[in-house]
């Protein structure tokens, strides 16, 4: 659409997206925009209008239920597109708006809570946009705590089931300073998470707790304390790729305890992208020598062993394949130990480039 078209329906509909106007004339802009937003050229036209974004956002604040659900899911439409995310906090009438959607979704008798997280989970996925709201929660009174005892308590707000709030977790997890918060030791906050990995009642939830941990192990030197008794992580990972195979006593006996004598009728995480996570997460942790052998000391081999056979996500075979080559392969020489200090040799790292552009574009190829 053309800008004298957007000027045309910012005077034609501007004056219908305010919480002043009549309800019949509220309600027909309200299904309008909603509308639009539902393809990408609505949401792209919608999005470059900050008058239009900020009347939607001022029908959040509606008295009728109806136009304020609506209108969320307006808004939740139109931030699967990166700049309306940008936009939407960038209002120059709603200077605050991510510490206001914060405080909402914190509200445990908030009632539009739910669509409130969804927002925010669109909107953080953009590195800005978390950065914005991971400072709101950083800055407010044991915010970082208050977001974590919400997502931990699955009737924190009886009129929400807040599994959105996972994945906000996750999104804002790639914010160095956020992370540091989110692993301080004393804290236990990643204790906590880790009865969601395996949380049968969302995928969301699930989703969002993995991509949280494994954004975490992007801190090199918090592995030891991740693997170690305090946090005890790997079991908590391998669990939902083991299935219910049977091993000898001797490959049992070096199992985490955790991980033996499985029940016949064990399950594996069904969601493949989840599974994917889980293995590039394992994979992180075998950074350094002493983190590689305790996970390979840990008989993780035979677990990824019998998940290789069952696994048939063509997407989760190269991550599966780098994790069991490192269980299987030697020591690196001496001095390559720490596999993320290494130097790779340029014509090693343009082969390695070429191979994932080649298998990249055969999944691509696939999927058509």
């Amino acid at each position: 659409m053309e800008k004298l078209d957007i000027e045309h329906l910012e005077k034609e509909f501007g004056p219908f997206l305010n919480p002043k106007a009549k309800l019949d004339v509220k309600g027909i802009a309200t299904e309008y925009f909603l509308g639009l937003s539902g393809g990408m050229e609505g949401r792209i036209f919608v999005a470059g209008s900050d008058k239009f974004m900020e009347g939607i956002v001022s029908l959040l604040k509606d008295d009728t239920k109806d136009i304020v659900e609506k209108n969320y899911k307006t808004l939740i439409n139109l931030t699967n597109l990166q700049t309306a995310s940008n936009r939407i906090l960038s209002l120059p009438s709603y200077p605050n708006l991510e510490a206001e959607f914060v405080k909402e979704m914190l509200d445990p008798e908030f009632e539009m809570a739910d669509f409130v997280s969804q927002l925010l989970s669109n909107v953080t996925r953009t590195e800005n946009c978390a950065k914005k709201v991971a400072k709101v929660l950083m800055q407010t009174d044991q915010g970082v705590s208050k977001l974590v005892n919400a997502l931990c308590s699955v009737k924190y707000n009886p009129k929400a089931n807040l599994h959105h709030l996972a994945t906000v977790l996750g999104n804002l997890t790639q914010i160095p300073e956020f992370r540091t918060k989110v692993m301080a030791q004393d804290q236990f906050v990643v204790q906590r998470l880790l009865p969601f990995i395996e949380f049968k009642e969302s995928k969301t939830r699930r989703h969002g707790i993995v991509a949280c941990l494994k954004n975490c192990c992007f801190d090199v030197d918090c592995h030891e304390w991740l693997l170690g008794d305090s946090v005890d992580l790997l079991p908590r990972l391998l669990l939902p790729l083991a299935g219910p195979e049977e091993f000898d006593d001797e490959d049992n006996e070096k199992l985490p305890d955790d991980l033996q004598y499985l029940p016949p009728d064990k399950a594996r995480e069904p969601d493949p992208e989840i599974r994917k996570m889980i293995i590039e997460t394992i994979f992180k942790l075998c950074t350094t020598k002493n983190c590689r052998s305790f996970v390979k000391e840990k008989n993780t081999y035979v677990i990824m062993r019998e998940f290789h056979k069952w696994e048939e996500h063509e997407d989760n075979f190269h991550a599966l394949m780098n994790l069991i080559d490192m269980l299987i392969s030697d020591e690196p020489q001496q001095g390559m130990e720490d596999l993320n200090t290494v130097d790779i040799p340029q014509d090693i790292e343009e082969k390695f480039l070429k191979q994932d552009k080649q298998r990249e574009e055969m999944e691509t190829s696939d999927q058509k």
